[in-house]
């Protein structure tokens, strides 16, 4: 299983942009970040404890918690993947995450936000492979953004600009998905792209009014997923 998910910016209560999917329900998003004490493996325990990471996905997903998951792909590596948990809460989520054995054995560091995303999240990606296990996870590269607090205080203008020009993106079928994320004070959200090139999803998100007028930073990944993830 492979992740695809979404999310946006969240804005001063004078100036709150960029809604969640009309069809919304509450996941928690989970970074798995490098830890910047990584240290050098052998091929042996590199291979030791990506079979001890991939059974827990597999756990996870069995239990009903994992709902997607997918690595990125990004040079400098700064973010070895994400996953989207079905918990009840922020703690449970945190405390699940730190149980992956990249996590254990000090390969990554987690980051979990709360995440009003689309409702059905996996749910088609669930069905099919019931239906036939050998279902082709068809992966691809779907182009991130994860979106911060910029220097400049947002505008009712430029929020209103934002929201538009991202219902629009969705509209012309460029944009898989978005929805706030909290939990942050300096992140915002994450646009995730379809699988469009690299460059025409820097320059999309380069054109976002908020980005234009500094109220927004965007960072950019390159996630690899599984296809119909998204409902």
């Amino acid at each position: 299983m492979r992740l695809l998910l979404g999310a946006i910016l969240l804005l001063p209560a004078a100036a709150q942009i960029t809604p969640a999917p009309a069809d919304s329900a509450t996941w928690y998003l989970v970074f798995l970040r490098r830890a910047p004490d990584r240290k050098p493996l052998t091929q042996a325990e590199g291979n030791r404890i990506q079979e001890a990471h991939m059974d827990n996905i597999r756990a996870m997903a069995a239990r009903g918690v994992l709902v997607a998951a997918g690595p990125f792909e990004d040079t400098p590596p700064t973010i070895s993947g994400i996953f989207v948990f079905h918990a009840p809460s922020l703690e449970e989520a945190r405390r699940i995450a730190r149980q992956d054995p990249t996590v254990i054995e000090h390969r990554n560091n987690v980051e979990v936000y709360e995440w009003r995303g689309p409702a059905g999240l996996g749910a088609e990606y669930r069905r099919l492979h019931a239906a036939d296990p050998k279902t082709p996870e068809d992966m691809g590269v779907q182009p991130l953004a994860l979106l911060y607090r910029g220097a400049a205080e947002p505008s009712k203008e430029v929020a209103e600009a934002h929201t538009a020009y991202v219902n629009r993106l969705r509209a012309e079928g460029k944009l898989a998905t978005a929805g706030p994320v909290e939990g942050d004070p300096q992140l915002r959200g994450v646009l995730i792209f379809q699988r469009i090139p690299d460059g025409e999803a820097r320059a999309l998100i380069d054109a976002d009014p908020a980005v234009k007028a500094g109220a927004l930073r965007a960072e950019y990944h390159r996630w690899w997923c599984a296809a119909h993830v998204l409902p």
